[in-house]
């Protein structure tokens, strides 16, 4: 029983709704600076469960990630994926999110909320967030295009010019 695309699934569509949050978060923080830092306000809580979302899904997605890796390797043998250019960048490009995502929540894990207090830091777990869950999309949609031909995201992988069979 192939029990990869149900992982995949789950995991690339948790951590692109992280990117995706992560971006709001990120342009909103640099806007309203100060009405998100003031506690008690009603966006400072509202920032603060976005703040929940991205590290609890960044967790749940990293969990998924790596469960969706190991039944990958379980599903097909590994000749057949070293063989195929496009399934090794995929299983490269793959392995860098991981570390991304180990990264992040180790990162927010240890300085907990404070994250937030500076620019630099925020901007920093922003956009390594936002690389992360594109990167995701990306591989899923290579995944996706190498089981079924096409992709969602086809067009937007051929802008880019990245390779695909």
């Amino acid at each position: 029983m192939a029990l990869h695309p149900v992982f995949v699934h789950f995991h690339t569509g948790i951590l692109a709704a992280t990117a995706v949050l992560a971006i709001f978060s990120l342009i909103m923080r640099l806007v309203f600076r100060e009405g998100i830092r003031t506690p008690g306000t009603r966006m400072a809580k509202v920032f603060h469960e976005f703040d929940i979302f991205i590290y609890w899904g960044s967790i749940i997605g990293l969990l998924g990630l790596v469960s969706g890796a190991v039944t990958g390797f379980m599903d097909w043998p590994m000749e057949a994926l070293l063989d195929n250019p496009y399934m090794r960048f995929k299983i490269l490009w793959s392995a860098i999110t991981m570390q991304i995502y180990v990264f992040l929540v180790f990162i927010r894990t240890k300085v907990g909320d404070k994250i937030w207090d500076s620019t630099s830091g925020f901007v920093i777990y922003s956009i390594l967030t936002i690389v992360g869950g594109a990167l995701m999309m990306i591989m899923g949609a290579m995944g996706g295009i190498a089981v079924y031909g096409t992709s969602i995201l086809s067009p937007i992988l051929d802008w880019l010019g990245l390779p695909w069979p």
